[in-house]
């Protein structure tokens, strides 16, 4: 992997990229001034005035309840060395421009065009990833296993979008030798959309499921699966896609494509696939791949075992030396409401809560079943983005429930335990659900939480936590 460069992004740069007209309110009349202001640099783009530091180029969003161009002034405020403006709202500045303003028709588009064309000179290697589930922690291992030969950028947080995307490209460096961006999607074609952007060497794809099945355009797991394999072909045709095995209506989707597959995942078919498996409960698991030492993986679940064998697929495709990255590896620990393990008056707490789908919370269940324990509980709030089809699949997933008590919360509480086979509770709302908990917790209790992001279950935790 070579060496990456990008260009140096100053004012007049910035502009010019953007296809915008670059507007000061006050150009020194020194020459040597007026060429040092053309000449500052835009060390990166920020959406949050708030977010903005010494440098930062501020990208003003018309939101659903406020307007970026309100907040123009506080952004420079803060440091910004410029900002997007986009040209209906400048009339509102004419005059009293806090700061140098690039002058656009449409601010988002003027951010992704900018995005593209400032990654366009850097020459690293770039792994575009997408996927129904597990995006984030393959993006984490996967960056990991790529760092032990140099330094690499990957998405912060959920920048993943039509807007994060662009963001995460501005922060390129030429220092960077790699960089993995994860792309996520609600509707069919984001995917081509961004990948036109970012412009991947190689993909992984972590699977297809029952995710975004409301999305616009979408609504059945081929159209899902359809959706995420366009990414493989927006990388050179000789270039590998790496492929979660374990997502058949995946692997049928990019078959036709006509790409280079690399297959990671469990099943026995998978190219990269551990030659042993040991779960370790809440301690993760042990794994072995041929070429690499054991890995203790201290990630909950064995879908979190695959996760990691998209990070040795890629590992083995660029060489790099087995034993830094297995250590990488182990080196990882959960995100934040990602399966994320905490302990509470002696018990064991699951917390997945940051998203949810039917895929993702059978491979949750299965990890709470994995867990030794004289008692298990799986409180499961409402999956969302599932379109017409979510009573049905509630259902489905409350039939997974296995070896535990499932309790359920939220607009599809019923559904859960109407498909249960096990000890089943519906509850009311989220405070019924945490004073049920605070009595049932302690030594050898095994609790899940797992609902979308907009359930908020992780509240019934936060409470909990706060009365000690």
């Amino acid at each position: 992997m070579m060496a990456a460069t990008t260009p140096a992004l100053t004012l007049t740069q910035l502009a010019r990229m953007a296809e915008g007209d670059l507007v000061v309110r006050e150009v020194p009349r020194d020459p040597t001034a007026r060429e040092a202001l053309l000449r500052t640099m835009v060390e990166a783009a920020k959406i949050d005035s708030r977010a903005v530091r010494a440098g930062d180029l501020f990208v003003p969003l018309q939101g659903a309840h406020a307007d970026g161009h309100e907040f123009l002034a506080d952004a420079f405020a803060h440091g910004a060395a410029a900002a997007l403006c986009a040209r209906a709202s400048y009339p509102r500045w004419s005059g009293r421009e806090p700061g140098p303003l690039v002058v656009v028709e449409d601010v988002t588009v003027a951010l992704q065009r900018l995005a593209r064309r400032f990654r366009d000179p850097w020459s690293g290697l770039l792994l575009g990833l997408t996927g129904s589930a597990g995006k984030t922690t393959t993006r984490e291992l996967v960056a990991a296993a790529l760092e032990t030969a140099g330094p690499t950028l990957r998405t912060e947080g959920n920048l993943n979008n039509h807007w994060g995307v662009p963001l995460t490209l501005l922060r390129l460096r030429p220092e960077h030798r790699t960089a993995v961006v994860e792309m996520a999607m609600n509707a069919s074609g984001e995917i081509a959309a961004l990948a036109a952007i970012a412009r991947p060497d190689a993909a992984v794809i972590t699977g297809a499921g029952s995710a975004h099945l409301g999305g616009r355009g979408l609504g059945s797991l081929e159209a899902v699966a359809r959706e995420k394999a366009s990414l493989a072909l927006a990388v050179p045709p000789t270039a590998p896609v790496f492929a979660g095995a374990d997502s058949p209506g995946l692997l049928a989707a990019l078959e036709p494509l006509g790409r280079r597959i690399v297959t990671y995942g469990l099943v026995a078919d998978a190219e990269v696939r551990p030659a042993t498996l040991e779960s370790l409960g809440p301690e993760g698991s042990r794994f072995r791949v041929e070429g690499f030492p054991p890995v203790h993986l201290r990630l909950v679940g064995r879908h979190q075992v695959a996760n990691a064998l998209a990070a040795i697929a890629v590992a083995r495709e660029y060489r790099l030396d087995p034993e830094a990255v297995a250590r990488a590896l182990e080196a990882i620990r959960p995100i934040p409401g990602r399966m994320e393990v905490r302990r509470l008056r002696g018990a064991t707490v699951l917390v997945d809560c940051y998203n949810a789908n039917p895929d993702s919370a059978r491979a949750a269940l299965a990890a709470l079943a994995e867990c030794a324990a004289r008692r298990r509980i799986a409180v499961l709030g409402d999956m969302l983005e599932l379109g017409p089809g979510a009573p049905e699949l509630h259902r489905e997933v409350g039939e997974a429930v296995r070896d535990a008590e499932l309790w359920a919360v939220g607009a599809h509480a019923t559904d859960y335990t109407a498909g249960a086979a096990v000890e089943a509770r519906a509850f009311a709302d989220k405070p019924a659900v945490r004073a049920a908990l605070g009595e049932a917790l302690g030594p050898g209790v095994v609790v899940l939480l797992k609902a979308s992001r907009g359930a908020a279950l992780e509240e019934v935790l936060a409470e909990l936590e706060g009365a000690g």
